[in-house]
């Protein structure tokens, strides 16, 4: 099966981003590859790419780049400063949505629209599944979970049909869970969307890890860099948003960020591209200070 992968924000995130074509920047979820190609087509013979993603799937999409400005691995975001020599980037992006390989693969779990293993693991070799997870988590931690993370108002609520559900038979399907909380005609969105995105958020860390890929991504900007960050939802967005606001000696002595810009898709794109709706690009310049 071939999976395509639209980029959200592309052309806005290529003009803030690429400060010098001869530079050499991080792309921090390569997923497809859609940011990091058109990243290598705007880059200089002089220019390097350094392209990393916790999936291990991603792996065979990458290798498919045949140029030697580019260079991929697989690490998380939380490793990057160990990876990378401080001040040895111009550019970082980390574009946090979840991609249509991880989406539309049905044995993946991500998606309620697909019936398929409750997994939802960006790396399915190692770590907790959901199917683990919501088998054998307290009613508490479920509810705090699904309010915290997957921002679910009737957490408590969606966490007391999961305990009673599960009691009957195991839930080891995206359908058996979200069948059980059925779409009634006035609601927008189906109830199953903050769920699966509260689950995936736990089964992944995905809040620590992007906590400590943004500090550890200050570190290898050199002066004058740009890290750029597309978030999807507010939760996600509200960590990035503190981030850039925040004075950096809290965090990493001697840097901050400022020329703070945060961009929003065209009309045009969301009518293109329905999973741009709620993206948001932030963007700040890094200065080093005595």
């Amino acid at each position: 099966m071939i999976y395509s992968h639209e980029p959200v924000l592309l052309s806005e995130s290529l003009t803030n981003l690429l400060v010098d074509k001869s530079g050499s920047y991080l792309d921090c979820t390569f997923g497809l590859g859609g940011h990091s190609k058109k990243i290598l087509e705007n880059l200089s013979s002089d220019g390097l790419l350094y392209s990393i993603d916790k999936d291990i799937e991603v792996k065979k999409y990458a290798h498919l780049i045949k140029d030697k400005r580019f260079n991929f691995q697989i690490s998380t975001f939380s490793k990057i400063s160990k990876i990378f020599e401080k001040k040895s980037m111009n550019g970082v992006l980390f574009d946090l949505g979840v991609s249509s390989l991880q989406l539309d693969k049905a044995e993946r779990g991500f998606s309620f629209m697909r019936n398929g293993t409750l997994d939802m693991r960006f790396d399915n070799t190692s770590g907790m599944s959901a199917k683990d997870w919501i088998n054998t988590a307290p009613e508490k931690e479920i509810a705090d979970v699904l309010y915290y993370f997957g921002e679910e108002r009737r957490s408590r609520q969606y966490a007391k049909k999961i305990i009673s559900a599960r009691k009957d038979s195991e839930i080891d399907s995206t359908k058996k869970l979200s069948d059980l909380f059925t779409k009634k005609g006035f609601q927008k969105k189906h109830p199953a969307t903050n769920l699966f995105r509260g689950i995936r958020i736990k089964i992944n860390n995905e809040f620590e890890e992007l906590k400590k890929g943004l500090i550890s991504s200050v570190e290898i900007l050199k002066n004058k860099g740009i890290l750029a960050v597309i978030s999807f939802h507010s939760s996600e967005d509200r960590i990035v948003k503190n981030f850039f606001r925040r004075d950096y000696l809290d965090f990493v002595e001697g840097i901050r960020l400022k020329n703070l810009v945060k961009i929003k898709p065209s009309e045009e794109e969301k009518l293109c591209n329905p999973r741009s709706r709620s993206a948001i690009l932030r963007t700040g310049e890094i200065e080093y200070v005595s």
